[in-house]
Protein backbone atom coordinates (compact mmCIF):
# COMPACT_ATOMS: atom_id res chain seq x y z
CA UNK A 1 0.00 0.00 0.00
CA UNK A 2 1.08 3.89 -0.54
CA UNK A 3 3.53 4.57 1.72
CA UNK A 4 4.35 1.60 3.64
CA UNK A 5 7.93 0.08 3.93
CA UNK A 6 6.69 -3.47 4.33
CA UNK A 7 6.87 -4.53 0.06
CA UNK A 8 7.87 -7.53 -1.73
CA UNK A 9 11.08 -5.05 -2.99
CA UNK A 10 12.22 -4.58 0.64
CA UNK A 11 11.54 -8.09 1.70
CA UNK A 12 13.58 -9.67 -0.91
CA UNK A 13 16.46 -7.12 -0.05
CA UNK A 14 16.86 -8.06 3.17
CA UNK A 15 16.90 -12.16 2.19
CA UNK A 16 19.49 -11.22 -0.46
CA UNK A 17 21.38 -9.09 1.95
CA UNK A 18 21.52 -11.16 4.97
CA UNK A 19 22.00 -14.76 2.55
CA UNK A 20 18.96 -16.17 4.07
CA UNK A 21 18.39 -19.49 2.62
CA UNK A 22 14.89 -20.84 1.48
CA UNK A 23 15.23 -24.09 4.00
CA UNK A 24 16.48 -21.63 6.83
CA UNK A 25 13.17 -19.63 6.06
CA UNK A 26 11.07 -22.44 6.18
CA UNK A 27 12.17 -23.50 9.68
CA UNK A 28 11.01 -19.88 11.09
CA UNK A 29 7.94 -20.30 9.12
CA UNK A 30 7.20 -23.87 10.55
CA UNK A 31 8.21 -22.70 14.11
CA UNK A 32 6.43 -19.75 14.14
CA UNK A 33 3.55 -20.05 12.25
CA UNK A 34 2.72 -23.69 10.72
CA UNK A 35 3.04 -25.16 14.33
CA UNK A 36 0.84 -22.98 15.61
CA UNK A 37 -1.95 -23.62 13.14
CA UNK A 38 -2.37 -27.29 13.12
CA UNK A 39 1.07 -28.73 12.14
CA UNK A 40 1.05 -29.30 8.19
CA UNK A 41 0.71 -27.21 5.69
CA UNK A 42 0.36 -27.66 1.60
CA UNK A 43 3.47 -26.87 0.05
CA UNK A 44 1.82 -25.05 -2.69
CA UNK A 45 0.67 -22.89 -0.21
CA UNK A 46 3.55 -21.95 1.16
CA UNK A 47 5.48 -21.44 -1.80
CA UNK A 48 2.56 -18.22 -2.52
CA UNK A 49 3.04 -17.44 0.76
CA UNK A 50 6.72 -17.37 0.11
CA UNK A 51 7.18 -15.66 -3.13
CA UNK A 52 7.04 -12.39 -1.64
CA UNK A 53 10.58 -12.97 -0.06
CA UNK A 54 12.40 -13.82 -3.56
CA UNK A 55 12.43 -17.50 -3.28
CA UNK A 56 11.47 -19.11 -6.19
CA UNK A 57 9.26 -22.62 -6.25
CA UNK A 58 11.65 -24.61 -7.20
CA UNK A 59 14.00 -23.98 -4.00
CA UNK A 60 11.61 -23.88 -2.09
CA UNK A 61 10.88 -28.04 -3.44
CA UNK A 62 14.07 -28.54 -3.13
CA UNK A 63 14.55 -27.07 0.17
CA UNK A 64 11.58 -29.14 1.64
CA UNK A 65 12.90 -31.92 0.33
CA UNK A 66 16.11 -30.92 1.74
CA UNK A 67 14.91 -30.88 5.04
CA UNK A 68 12.83 -34.00 4.54
CA UNK A 69 16.11 -35.98 4.30
CA UNK A 70 17.57 -34.02 7.26
CA UNK A 71 14.72 -35.25 9.71
CA UNK A 72 13.47 -31.72 9.76
CA UNK A 73 9.98 -32.41 7.78
CA UNK A 74 8.02 -35.50 7.40
CA UNK A 75 6.09 -35.46 4.13
CA UNK A 76 2.59 -36.52 3.33
CA UNK A 77 1.09 -36.88 -0.06
CA UNK A 78 -2.91 -36.42 -0.83
CA UNK A 79 -3.63 -36.66 -4.34
CA UNK A 80 -0.79 -34.70 -6.43
CA UNK A 81 -0.72 -32.13 -3.65
CA UNK A 82 2.41 -32.71 -0.83
CA UNK A 83 2.34 -31.74 2.57
CA UNK A 84 4.45 -31.22 5.21
CA UNK A 85 5.05 -30.41 9.07
CA UNK A 86 8.47 -30.57 11.86
CA UNK A 87 9.23 -34.34 12.74
CA UNK A 88 9.18 -35.11 16.42
CA UNK A 89 13.07 -34.44 16.67
CA UNK A 90 12.66 -30.75 14.81
CA UNK A 91 9.28 -29.88 16.98
CA UNK A 92 11.44 -30.59 20.18
CA UNK A 93 14.48 -28.12 18.61
CA UNK A 94 11.75 -26.09 18.06
CA UNK A 95 10.28 -26.03 21.57
CA UNK A 96 13.46 -25.73 23.61
CA UNK A 97 14.05 -22.30 20.76
CA UNK A 98 10.35 -21.23 21.32
CA UNK A 99 11.16 -20.84 25.31
CA UNK A 100 14.00 -18.17 24.42
CA UNK A 101 12.55 -16.88 21.22
CA UNK A 102 9.09 -15.89 22.55
CA UNK A 103 9.82 -14.89 26.40
CA UNK A 104 9.46 -11.27 27.46
CA UNK A 105 11.24 -12.44 30.70
CA UNK A 106 14.77 -12.70 31.62
CA UNK A 107 15.40 -15.72 34.24
CA UNK A 108 16.95 -14.60 37.89
CA UNK A 109 20.86 -15.27 37.84
CA UNK A 110 22.31 -16.91 41.17
CA UNK A 111 25.75 -15.97 40.38
CA UNK A 112 26.90 -19.12 39.53
CA UNK A 113 28.41 -20.88 36.12
CA UNK A 114 28.15 -23.75 34.44
CA UNK A 115 30.65 -25.96 32.92
CA UNK A 116 30.26 -28.89 30.83
CA UNK A 117 33.58 -31.60 30.40
CA UNK A 118 33.45 -33.87 27.28
CA UNK A 119 36.28 -36.05 28.39
CA UNK A 120 37.35 -38.12 24.82
CA UNK A 121 33.42 -38.00 23.41
CA UNK A 122 33.37 -39.66 20.55
CA UNK A 123 33.41 -36.60 17.42
CA UNK A 124 29.65 -38.15 16.19
CA UNK A 125 28.96 -37.85 19.77
CA UNK A 126 30.52 -34.30 20.20
CA UNK A 127 29.24 -32.71 17.27
CA UNK A 128 25.22 -32.50 17.75
CA UNK A 129 25.94 -31.48 22.11
CA UNK A 130 28.55 -28.69 20.91
CA UNK A 131 25.76 -27.21 18.65
CA UNK A 132 22.86 -27.82 21.29
CA UNK A 133 25.46 -26.18 24.21
CA UNK A 134 26.03 -23.46 21.84
CA UNK A 135 22.50 -22.46 21.25
CA UNK A 136 22.27 -22.50 25.41
CA UNK A 137 24.90 -20.06 25.58
CA UNK A 138 27.61 -21.82 26.28
CA UNK A 139 31.34 -21.32 25.16
CA UNK A 140 34.45 -23.01 25.06
CA UNK A 141 37.25 -22.06 27.39
CA UNK A 142 39.64 -24.77 26.73
CA UNK A 143 39.60 -28.05 24.80
CA UNK A 144 36.53 -30.00 25.61
CA UNK A 145 35.25 -27.53 28.78
CA UNK A 146 32.17 -25.65 27.77
CA UNK A 147 31.09 -22.75 30.53
CA UNK A 148 27.89 -20.48 30.54
CA UNK A 149 26.44 -18.32 33.35
CA UNK A 150 22.97 -18.68 32.47
CA UNK A 151 22.64 -22.41 31.34
CA UNK A 152 18.94 -23.51 32.05
CA UNK A 153 19.73 -26.87 33.88
CA UNK A 154 16.52 -28.42 33.06
CA UNK A 155 17.34 -27.66 29.28
CA UNK A 156 20.84 -28.96 29.76
CA UNK A 157 19.37 -31.95 31.18
CA UNK A 158 16.82 -32.45 28.56
CA UNK A 159 19.36 -32.30 26.12
CA UNK A 160 22.02 -34.62 27.24
CA UNK A 161 19.20 -36.99 28.02
CA UNK A 162 17.77 -36.51 24.54
CA UNK A 163 21.19 -37.54 22.87
CA UNK A 164 21.94 -40.52 25.29
CA UNK A 165 25.02 -38.96 26.96
CA UNK A 166 23.92 -39.84 30.23
CA UNK A 167 27.11 -40.81 32.32
CA UNK A 168 29.34 -39.61 29.52
CA UNK A 169 29.44 -36.08 30.61
CA UNK A 170 30.31 -34.28 33.59
CA UNK A 171 28.58 -31.10 34.69
CA UNK A 172 29.86 -28.50 37.13
CA UNK A 173 28.68 -25.86 39.24
CA UNK A 174 31.17 -23.04 40.18
CA UNK A 175 31.20 -19.49 41.69
CA UNK A 176 33.58 -17.12 42.79
CA UNK A 177 33.37 -15.08 45.96
CA UNK A 178 36.45 -12.86 44.96
CA UNK A 179 35.20 -9.56 43.93
CA UNK A 180 38.25 -8.86 41.51
CA UNK A 181 37.10 -11.96 39.72
CA UNK A 182 33.85 -10.51 38.59
CA UNK A 183 35.54 -7.69 36.01
CA UNK A 184 38.07 -10.06 34.67
CA UNK A 185 34.68 -13.03 34.22
CA UNK A 186 32.90 -9.68 32.37
CA UNK A 187 36.17 -8.89 30.20
CA UNK A 188 36.18 -13.17 29.79
CA UNK A 189 32.53 -13.23 28.75
CA UNK A 190 33.41 -10.19 25.89
CA UNK A 191 36.01 -11.32 24.57
CA UNK A 192 35.12 -15.57 24.38
CA UNK A 193 31.24 -15.09 23.62
CA UNK A 194 32.67 -12.21 20.66
CA UNK A 195 29.75 -9.08 22.61
CA UNK A 196 30.97 -6.24 20.60
CA UNK A 197 30.08 -8.21 17.17
CA UNK A 198 26.71 -9.52 19.13
CA UNK A 199 25.66 -5.82 19.85
CA UNK A 200 26.46 -4.80 16.39
CA UNK A 201 24.04 -6.99 15.46
CA UNK A 202 21.26 -6.08 17.67
CA UNK A 203 22.10 -2.79 16.40
CA UNK A 204 21.57 -3.46 12.83
CA UNK A 205 18.41 -5.08 13.67
CA UNK A 206 16.68 -1.96 15.83
CA UNK A 207 17.88 0.23 12.54
CA UNK A 208 15.92 -1.71 10.19
CA UNK A 209 13.00 -2.99 12.18
CA UNK A 210 11.88 0.50 14.14
CA UNK A 211 11.17 2.62 11.06
CA UNK A 212 8.52 -0.84 9.71
CA UNK A 213 7.49 -0.87 13.07
CA UNK A 214 6.25 2.33 13.04
CA UNK A 215 3.30 1.96 10.94
CA UNK A 216 1.82 -0.10 13.12
CA UNK A 217 0.87 2.68 15.13
CA UNK A 218 -1.18 4.43 12.44
CA UNK A 219 -2.78 0.96 11.00
CA UNK A 220 -0.95 1.00 7.72
CA UNK A 221 -0.38 -2.52 7.50
CA UNK A 222 -2.55 -5.31 5.61
CA UNK A 223 -2.78 -8.55 7.35
CA UNK A 224 -0.83 -9.62 4.15
CA UNK A 225 2.13 -7.30 4.90
CA UNK A 226 1.85 -8.23 9.20
CA UNK A 227 2.42 -11.80 8.31
CA UNK A 228 5.37 -10.53 6.11
CA UNK A 229 6.66 -8.26 8.63
CA UNK A 230 6.02 -11.11 12.02
CA UNK A 231 8.15 -13.52 9.58
CA UNK A 232 11.10 -11.63 8.82
CA UNK A 233 11.24 -10.07 11.90
CA UNK A 234 11.16 -13.61 13.74
CA UNK A 235 13.55 -15.05 11.51
CA UNK A 236 16.49 -12.16 12.01
CA UNK A 237 15.82 -12.35 15.63
CA UNK A 238 16.03 -16.04 15.99
CA UNK A 239 19.00 -16.01 13.98
CA UNK A 240 20.64 -13.17 16.31
CA UNK A 241 19.65 -15.30 19.67
CA UNK A 242 21.68 -18.67 17.59
CA UNK A 243 24.58 -15.98 18.94
CA UNK A 244 23.44 -14.87 21.89
CA UNK A 245 24.33 -16.87 24.86
CA UNK A 246 21.37 -14.99 27.35
CA UNK A 247 23.80 -13.82 29.85
CA UNK A 248 22.52 -12.28 33.28
CA UNK A 249 22.52 -8.25 33.59
CA UNK A 250 25.60 -8.84 35.74
CA UNK A 251 27.89 -9.98 33.35
CA UNK A 252 26.55 -7.47 30.45
CA UNK A 253 27.88 -4.20 29.25
CA UNK A 254 25.96 -1.13 30.35
CA UNK A 255 23.04 -0.14 27.92
CA UNK A 256 23.05 -3.50 26.41
CA UNK A 257 21.11 -3.72 23.14
CA UNK A 258 19.30 -7.21 23.18
CA UNK A 259 17.63 -5.68 25.70
CA UNK A 260 15.77 -3.13 23.84
CA UNK A 261 15.49 -5.66 20.82
CA UNK A 262 13.51 -8.27 23.01
CA UNK A 263 11.18 -5.09 23.77
CA UNK A 264 10.88 -4.29 19.94
CA UNK A 265 9.58 -7.46 18.75
CA UNK A 266 7.43 -8.08 21.60
CA UNK A 267 5.89 -4.94 20.92
CA UNK A 268 5.44 -5.56 17.20
CA UNK A 269 5.07 -9.56 17.69
CA UNK A 270 1.18 -7.93 19.67
CA UNK A 271 0.29 -6.22 17.27
CA UNK A 272 0.89 -8.31 14.18
CA UNK A 273 -0.27 -11.63 16.00
CA UNK A 274 -4.04 -10.81 15.26
CA UNK A 275 -3.78 -9.79 11.46
CA UNK A 276 -1.00 -12.05 10.33
CA UNK A 277 -3.32 -15.53 11.93
CA UNK A 278 -6.06 -13.69 9.80
CA UNK A 279 -3.73 -13.80 6.62
CA UNK A 280 -2.83 -17.62 7.35
CA UNK A 281 -5.96 -18.73 8.12
CA UNK A 282 -7.67 -17.20 5.26
CA UNK A 283 -4.42 -18.02 2.24
CA UNK A 284 -2.40 -21.10 3.37
CA UNK A 285 -4.14 -24.75 3.53
CA UNK A 286 -3.94 -28.30 4.88
CA UNK A 287 -5.02 -30.99 3.44
CA UNK A 288 -8.18 -30.56 5.26
CA UNK A 289 -8.66 -26.56 3.91
CA UNK A 290 -7.70 -23.38 5.14
CA UNK A 291 -5.71 -23.38 7.96
CA UNK A 292 -7.16 -23.65 11.39
CA UNK A 293 -6.92 -20.63 14.03
CA UNK A 294 -3.84 -20.81 17.14
CA UNK A 295 -4.23 -22.39 19.93
CA UNK A 296 -3.88 -21.35 23.65
CA UNK A 297 0.37 -21.58 23.06
CA UNK A 298 -0.11 -18.99 19.99
CA UNK A 299 -1.65 -16.37 22.64
CA UNK A 300 1.03 -17.04 25.18
CA UNK A 301 3.73 -16.03 23.42
CA UNK A 302 5.45 -12.62 24.60
CA UNK A 303 2.74 -12.36 27.05
CA UNK A 304 0.16 -12.28 24.06
CA UNK A 305 -3.52 -11.79 24.98
CA UNK A 306 -5.94 -13.86 23.59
Amino acid sequence: MPGSRVTPRALAGRVAERSISAASMMVTVFGDAVSQHGGWIWLGSLIEALAPFGFGERSLRTAANRLARQDWLKAGRVGRRSYFCFTDQAQGHYERAARRIYSAARPEWDGCWTLVLLPGLPEKKREPLVKSLSWQGFSSLSGGLYASPSARRGELDETIGGLDLAGQVTVFKAATEEPHSQSALRDLARRKWKLDELKALYDEFLHFYRPMTRELRSGELTPEESFWLRTIMVHDYRRILLRDPGFPDAILPAGWLGFAACELIRRTYKALAAPSADYICRNLHNAEGPMPAPGRRFHRRFQTPA
